[in-house]
This record gives structure tokens, sequence and C-alpha cells, in this order.
């Protein structure tokens, strides 16, 4: 099962070796202002860099300040370019994957799931169509206390290449239903889990097995899946790295 690791952007390059090194591949951050600044010329040769060195890469995008679902029409309108800008990068890159925040909040939507969920259909609609028939959106819980909102796009866009990136430290902080409860509606639209763990609080990014979060659980439930997910050891902290990818393949072996 192939193990990423998270990376900023700006941080790929100079750590290309460390990274073949650790027979990894690489989840590639882009904030807003990476985003912003993007320069064609560079991703392509950051591409070239990626390929020469075997190393394969999903892509993050921005997801702060932003609301692809959001009531307001300049918000969302801004939302929406950043990822399709993003996607553009993931493009070029060659990625796998394009990670994106829904962001649902029920206390910013006032529980209102279906006025986000309407909003939210314009903009991923245009970021799938960016996206086109290679790249795969993967949703990443975060806020979210249950699935709902997740199955309720997946329903809307049943065929089309939306899935699901699992976050168990956002489950950690925010859920309210069971692992289970979570994870078996969104069976079949799993393709990208980001492993760390916490201790319910804050999201710490610690090695799986320094927190609270049921990976005993996580692990029965993996068995029933048909494998084609990408595992991603999300690492905070540069102390952690070592433990952090240890951890992860043993969780995964």
């Amino acid at each position: 099962m192939p193990i990423f690791i998270n990376v900023p952007y700006k941080m790929v390059e100079t750590n290309i070796k460390r990274i073949v090194e650790l027979n990894m591949g690489v989840e590639i951050y882009t904030n807003n202002d990476v985003i912003d600044d993007l320069d064609i010329g560079s991703v392509r040769e950051l591409n070239g860099m990626l390929q020469d060195n075997g190393v394969t890469c999903t892509v993050h995008a921005p997801y702060m300040d932003l609301s692809p679902g959001g009531f307001d029409k300049t918000i969302k309108a801004v939302s929406r370019d950043k990822i399709k800008k993003s996607v553009e990068m993931a493009n070029l890159l060659h990625a796998k994957h394009i990670v994106c925040h829904p962001g649902y909040d029920k206390w910013r939507f006032d529980h209102n799931e279906q006025l986000w969920l309407d909003s939210s259909i314009e903009t991923w609609t245009e970021i799938l169509n960016a996206a086109g028939d290679g790249l795969i959106v993967a949703l990443e819980n975060i806020f979210e206390e249950t699935p709902s909102t997740f199955l309720a796009l997946f329903r809307y866009f049943k065929g089309k290449n939306l899935y699901f990136c699992f976050d168990s430290g956002h489950f950690n902080l925010f859920s309210t239903f069971s692992l289970e409860g979570w994870l078996a509606p969104l069976k079949d639209r799993i393709r990208e889990m980001h492993l760390h763990d916490n201790h319910g609080n804050t999201d710490e990014h610690l090695p799986i097995g320094r927190g609270t979060f049921p990976f005993r659980e996580l692990k029965a439930f993996l068995k029933q899946t048909n494998g084609d997910i990408i595992y991603t050891a999300e690492i905070a902290s540069e102390s952690h790295i070592t433990e952090s990818i240890k951890n992860a393949k043993e969780f995964l072996s």
C-alpha cells in the first residue's frame, strides 16, 4: 500500500533527495498565497524533478478562509477560482488526487445543509470539469460531525470522479458518530486517508498511537475495502517524521 507524506509546495524541491531516500510519495500542500503567485514554469520544473526521481504525488488545495459551498457569491467565486488553480497545478504535476475541504460547518451555515449543498453543487461541477477524467477530486472531512453532507454530494455526483479523503485527526476532534458510522456508508468512495493522532482537544498531528484515535478499529475496517487507497502520514513537526512514517508503515503492514 503506497504511503505519502505531506510537504508544503515551496519545500518539495529542497527535500526531494530526502523524499526519495524515504521511498515515499508526497502530498504537496498549496496555501492561498502559493496559488495566487503560481508560476506555471516552476510547476513544470517541479514535475520534471518528480518524474526524474520516480516520486508520485497528490496535491492538497488551499482551504483557509475559503467557502466553496458559501452563500456569498463573491466569496464562493474566489474559493472556486483558487481551487481551480490548484487543479491546474495538480494536472501539470500528474498528481493522482487533489484533496479539497468542502467547507461545511453547522455553525456558519446555521445547520442548513440544503443551503450549503445547493451552493456546493455549482462549485464542484466546475471543479470536476476542470479536473478532467484523470484527476480524482477527494473531499476531506474537517468540522463535519457526521457524514451526511458528504453522502449528499456523492449521491448528486454519482458516477463522477468525486471521492472521499478520511482524516483521522479531524474525526477524533469533531465527529459525533462512531468510526463505523462514518466510514461504512462511504466505503465505496474512500480513495485517500490522512493518518495522524491527537487527544481529542487540538489538531496535534501526532504519530499513530500517540493519541486517542481508535486505530485498531480503523485497521479492522480497512480489511473490508478494496485496497485502492492512498495513505498520507500528515506530519506537523520535524521531530515526528521518523516515528510517523515508522508507525504508519507498521499500521498498514
